[in-house]
C-alpha cells in the first residue's frame, strides 16, 4: 500500500488518518449513525485494491465504509496519476444495481465529488472471496477442513448480476434514444484506457509495470513473439473497444466479491464497479471465470481435487444462471443486440467470455497485477500453477473457447 500524506499535492483534501475521516463523516451529517460524539468512533483502514483508499468507520451506534479516489493509482502513488473522477462512475453503477439487484451490493451514500469520496454500507462482517479461497487452500496444506463455500450459489449471484444488469442497460430493453443517452452517461474513458493498457497491452511487451517468477521468464517472453496469440489479443482489444452492449461492472473478479454469513445463509456481496461502461457483456463473466479458474488450479496444485472441482461448478451455475434468466425475458425485448438471435448472441457472449477470461489471466501471469491464489502457495507448486495457467489462457484468447482439464462440461 503506499503512504499518503496531507502534504501531497492535491486539489481537494486526502483522508489519511483517523481524525480526518472523522472530520469529514462530521461534516457531512453521517456521524450521529455512528455515535453521539466524536471520541466514541474509532476507525481503521482497510485499502486492499490497487485504486482507491478505504477506511472502516465504527461506533456504538453503527459502521460505514469510506472509500476516497485519489489523483492517482493507490498502490502506485503520484507517479501514476488518473482522475479522480473515476469514483462518480462507480457511484453511478451502485444506484442502478441497487434498484436491480439490491442483495448483492452494498448500500451507498450519493457521492461527495467535491472530496471524491463515497460512504457506504460497512461490508468488514463479510471478507474478499479472494483471501477466502486462499484461506481454503492453506487449510488444505494444513491438513485441515477448508472453510466452506457454496460455490453453485456463487456463480448464480454473478451470474444473474450480470443477467439483470445486461437485461435493464442493453437495447434488449432500452429504446434507442435511451440506450445512446447511456452510452454518453457511463463513458467511462480513462479507467477503460487502464484496462487496455494493463491487460491488453502491457503483459505482451517489455514495460517497468510487468513481473512475473524467473521459472516463466521464457514462457513470457514468448508472448512478445506470438503471432498467433498477438492477432487474437487484438480481436480482443478491438472487441474491448467497440462492442458497446450494455452497462457492466467492468473488473468483476475475485477481489471484487465479498462473502460470509448473514442470518444463518451465505452473504454475496458484489462491489467497486468503479471500472464500469458500456461494454462487452460477457466481459464481466469472463473476469470471474478467469479467477475461478486460478483458484481450481491453486488447488489442484494442492491435491485438492474436489475443491478444484468445486470452485470450477461457479463457472457452469454463473452461465446457466445468466442464459436462464435472459432466456426467460427474451419474448419481452425490444430488439435484438446487431440483429442476432438469442441462441447466437448467447453464442458470441459465451466466446467474448473465454476471450476475456484468457486475456485477465495472462496479465494475472505476466502483467502488473498478479493472484494471490499463487503467490501464497507452497514454494514448489507456483512454478506449476502459472504453467498451468497459461497454458489455458493462451487456448481461450486464441480460440474463444474452454480446454481445462477440469472444466469439462463448462460453458
Amino acid at each position: 500500500m503506499t503512504e499518503t500524506t496531507n502534504t501531497e499535492t492535491t486539489d481537494y483534501e486526502l483522508l489519511v488518518d483517523r481524525d480526518d475521516v472523522v472530520r469529514y463523516l462530521d461534516g457531512a451529517g453521517l456521524l450521529p449513525r455512528l455515535a453521539t460524539t466524536a471520541d466514541e468512533v474509532d476507525v481503521v483502514e482497510v485499502t486492499a485494491g490497487n485504486m482507491n483508499r478505504v477506511f472502516i468507520a465504527r461506533g456504538p451506534l453503527g459502521s460505514v465504509a469510506v472509500k476516497q479516489a485519489p489523483p492517482w493509482v493507490q498502490a502506485v502513488g503520484p507517479d501514476w496519476p488518473i482522475d479522480p473522477v473515476r469514483i462518480a462512475s462507480e457511484a453511478r453503477a451502485y444506484e442502478m444495481l441497487s434498484a436491480l439487484v439490491p442483495a448483492s451490493v452494498p448500500t451507498v451514500e450519493p457521492v461527495d465529488l467535491d472530496r471524491y469520496v463515497l460512504v457506504m454500507e460497512d461490508l468488514s462482517d463479510l471478507d474478499v472471496l479472494r483471501d477466502v479461497l486462499v484461506r481454503q487452500v492453506a487449510d488444505v496444506v494444513a491438513g485441515g477442513e477448508p472453510v466452506p463455500i457454496d460455490f453453485d450459489a456463487l456463480g448464480r449471484v454473478v451470474g444473474r448480476f450480470s443477467a439483470e444488469l445486461t437485461l435493464a442497460t442493453s437495447v434488449i430493453t432500452l429504446d434507442p434514444a435511451a440506450y445512446a443517452e447511456l452510452v454518453v452517461t457511463a463513458a467511462n474513458p480513462e479507467l477503460c484506457a487502464l484496462t487496455e493498457t494493463a491487460v491488453l497491452d502491457e503483459p505482451y511487451r517489455l514495460n517497468d509495470h510487468n513481473h512475473w517468477i524467473p521459472e516463466m521468464d521464457e514462457a513470457v517472453r514468448a508472448l512478445y513473439v506470438d503471432a498467433e496469440l498477438l492477432s487474437a489479443v487484438a480481436h480482443v482489444r478491438e472487441v474491448f473497444a467497440n462492442r458497446a452492449e450494455a452497462l457492466i461492472h467492468g473488473d468483476l473478479h475475485s477481489g471484487s466479491l465479498m462473502i460470509g454469513e448473514r442470518d444463518g445463509a451465505q452473504a454475496i456481496k458484489i462491489f467497486d464497479p468503479e471500472f464500469s461502461f458500456v461494454g462487452p457483456v460477457g466481459m464481466d463473466l469472463g473476469l470471474f471465470w478467469a479467477n475461478l479458474s486460478i483458484a481450481a488450479i491453486a488447488a489442484e496444485q494442492v491435491g485438492a481435487t474436489a475443491l478444484a472441482t468445486a470452485r470450477t461448478s461457479a463457472i457452469d451455475a454463473s452461465w446457466a444462471e445468466f442464459t436462464a434468466v435472459v432466456s426467460e425475458r427474451w419474448s419481452h425485448r425490444a430488439a435484438a443486440p446487431d440483429g442476432l438471435d438469442l441462441e447466437a448472441w448467447l453464442d458470441r457472449i459465451r466466446s467474448d467470455a473465454w476471450l476475456f477470461a484468457g486475456v485477465e489471466s495472462i496479465r494475472r501471469t505476466a502483467g502488473f497485477s498478479h493472484a494471490a491464489d499463487f503467490s501464497t502457495l507452497p514454494a514448489e507448486h507456483i512454478p506449476a500453477a502459472y504453467r498451468a495457467l497459461l497454458d489455458r489462457a493462451r487456448t481461450w484468447v486464441v480460440t474463444g473457447a474452454d480446454a481445462s482439464p477440469t472444466t469439462e462440461g463448462t460453458p
